[in-house]
C-alpha cells in the first residue's frame, strides 16, 4: 500500500533545503557593496557617482545601503583612564571613533562588532572586550530615520602594526568596506 504524507509542507525536509538554496541563492548574487564617497575630511561633497572603489581613508564619508559611515579618527597607543585597564605586552589599544547616520526610509541596526580591525599579519579580529568599558563607546542599538551615531570601537593588535579597519554591517551580508589611516 502506498502511504501519503500528510505532513504540512513546511515539516517535510526537501522543503527545507530548498528554503536554504534560495536564500543562498539571494545573499550569494548579491555584489559586495561599492561604497560612494560623499565628502572627504569635511571638504565639498563629491558628485555622488557609484565607484569602484570599496578602500576609502579617514575622513571620508561613504554612503551606501541608505547609510553614511565616517571613520573619524584613529588613536593609537590609546590608554585606558582605568589604572587597571592595559594592553597586553608587545601590543597596544587603537581606538577607532566612528559615525553612522541613518539616511534610509526605515530603521537602522547599529552594533560594536560591526567592526574588525586587520593588523600586519592579515588577521582580522574583533573588537577588544575594552570596547565597553569606554564612555563614548559605539555599543548597539537602532538608529530612527535621519538619526545619528557617533562612538568609539576599542582594538588590540601588535604594537606598530600596520592597520586596516574592516565595517561589514551585517553578519548575512557580503558587504564590506576597508579604511585605512
Amino acid at each position: 500500500m502506498d502511504k501519503k504524507d500528510k505532513r504540512p509542507v513546511f515539516k517535510k525536509w526537501w522543503f527545507w533545503i530548498i528554503v536554504i538554496i534560495v536564500i543562498g541563492g539571494i545573499y550569494g548574487s548579491s555584489q559586495q557593496d561599492k561604497g560612494t564617497v560623499i565628502s572627504s575630511n569635511g571638504n565639498s561633497v563629491s558628485d555622488n557617482k557609484k565607484t569602484e572603489k570599496t578602500n576609502f581613508k579617514v575622513g571620508e564619508t561613504i554612503a551606501f545601503d541608505g547609510k553614511e559611515v565616517t571613520v573619524k579618527s584613529i588613536d593609537r597607543d590609546w590608554k585606558s583612564d582605568n589604572q587597571f585597564i592595559k594592553a597586553k605586552d608587545g601590543k597596544e589599544f587603537v581606538k577607532v571613533n566612528v559615525s553612522i547616520v541613518n539616511k534610509s526610509d526605515s530603521e537602522l541596526s547599529f552594533n560594536t562588532f560591526d567592526w574588525k580591525i586587520e593588523d600586519a599579519n592579515g588577521a582580522i579580529e574583533g573588537p577588544s572586550a575594552t570596547a565597553f568599558t569606554t564612555n563614548d563607546n559605539l555599543n548597539s542599538g537602532t538608529l530612527a530615520i535621519n538619526g545619528k551615531k557617533e562612538g568609539s570601537v576599542i582594538f588590540e593588535v601588535a604594537k606598530d602594526s600596520t592597520i586596516k579597519i574592516h565595517y561589514q554591517p551585517s553578519f548575512w551580508s557580503n558587504k564590506k568596506i576597508v579604511i585605512e589611516p
